[in-house]
């Protein structure tokens, strides 16, 4: 028992912002739906974790945002499989072309994920006007502990993401 527990808390700190190389993932902010508006905020996010009131540029405060999209790779720090938590009620997380999150519940589709690996990740969420307390991209990780995917694992894509 001692030993699983030394391991589990070795994965997490692979899981901890304190082992931070990532950037984190660009984030387009929207005033209406759908997202096909121009967007009010594009910015570099180094988690999705934030309440909606309070990490909203001052400048804007009149314009909050009703949508987000988040693009770009998500990196595993061991093998196995992985799932994706949003919960929003207008969420979808969608990794590798796989939807794993869709209408703010997960999906039963894990997926496998290889050590040191990039996979492209599109995050989209819609209600941010109503949203009451915060709003976070969390993971279970294959050794069953669930986490906010921190910032060294989140990656801003390398080109334009938009189709």
């Amino acid at each position: 028992m001692a030993a699983e527990l030394k391991r589990a808390a070795e994965r997490a700190d692979l899981c901890s912002a304190s082992n931070a190389t990532g950037s984190g993932l660009r984030g387009e902010y929207f005033a209406k739906e759908p997202l096909a508006s121009s967007p009010l905020l594009i910015r570099v996010d180094t988690t999705i974790d934030f309440d909606a009131t309070l990490d909203w540029p001052a400048d804007l405060a009149a314009r909050r945002p009703a949508t987000a999209r988040w693009r770009g790779w998500v990196k595993a720090p061991y093998g196995g499989n992985y799932r994706f938590h949003l919960e929003q009620r207008a969420a979808r997380v969608v990794v590798a072309r796989q939807v794993l999150v869709d209408n703010g519940a997960a999906t039963a589709t894990t997926i496998h994920l290889d050590p040191g690996r990039f996979y492209p990740i599109d995050v989209d969420a819609g209600k941010l006007d109503a949203l009451v307390g915060r709003l976070m991209l969390e993971w279970t990780a294959p050794h069953g502990a669930r986490y906010v995917v921190p910032r060294a694992l989140l990656f801003p894509p390398t080109g334009d993401t938009r189709s």
